[in-house]
């Protein structure tokens, strides 16, 4: 086979390759003149500017229903930020609370203990006193 046949149809005559049909500037051309014929064709049909409009109109009812979910949505966040920070207020003062009674707890428990170890002091002088002074004569 030579390039000329290979070219023109691949070896098998009154055929040609897929690349030479579509590639030609008359068929580009016609491609181009059917697409506008059918655009003009678009243009001026009713049904077409019906379409439209109700294509329009759906686009305006999704646009609507997706910023009223949008809205929705963001309520609902903003209901469980408000939520979540009320009960972390809730929780810092309950722990204040605790600390509270801990420290009040740990206070009393401190001076229960001062006060044991004066009166341990206490004896500890008096017996220190006892143990120095001379025994008293019984008279």
């Amino acid at each position: 086979m030579t390039q000329l046949t290979m070219a023109a149809g691949g070896g098998r005559p009154g055929r040609q390759s897929q690349q030479s049909r579509t590639s030609g500037s008359g068929t580009r051309l016609a491609l181009r003149l059917i697409g506008l014929a059918l655009i003009g064709h678009m243009l001026r049909s009713r049904r077409f500017y019906e379409r439209m409009a109700v294509g329009a109109v759906v686009l305006a009812a999704l646009s609507g229903i997706n910023q009223q979910s949008r809205a929705n949505t963001l309520a609902r966040v903003a209901a469980w930020n408000k939520r979540q920070a009320e009960h972390f207020e809730h929780q810092a003062e309950r722990q204040a609370l605790l600390l509270q009674r801990q420290a009040a707890r740990q206070a009393l428990l401190l001076q229960r203990q001062a006060e044991l170890i004066e009166r341990q002091a206490g004896w500890r002088g008096k017996l220190r006193r006892k143990a120095k002074s001379p025994p008293a004569l019984n008279q």
